[in-house]
């Protein structure tokens, strides 16, 4: 896979922070009023993440999600590009 999906990047993130706090997919699942399919759809970055999904899951992990800002803007090789995928950068711009 060429450069890394934003969605893969949030949900594996959100992923290490619930099982840091001991939570289960089903738990998150049932707290969100989603399937426990979709929610495992979301972590795996299967789906799209919109804000609205980010800022509960935010608010049930008691996370800012200046987190996630964070997170993407540390990655200083790695460019958004319109259609929301990581792409490295191989020359400086």
């Amino acid at each position: 896979m060429y450069g890394w999906n934003i969605n893969y990047v949030i949900g594996n993130e959100v992923k290490a922070i619930r099982k840091a706090k001991k939570l289960t997919g089903i738990n998150m699942s049932k707290k969100m009023n989603i399937s426990q399919q979709h929610y495992s759809r979301l972590e795996r970055g299967d789906v799209k993440w919109s804000v609205s999904t980010l800022i509960e899951v935010c608010f049930i992990l008691n996370i800012s999600i200046l987190h996630f800002i964070k997170i993407l803007d540390s990655k200083k090789r790695i460019i958004i590009d319109c259609n929301c995928e990581y792409i490295h950068k191989d020359k400086k711009m």
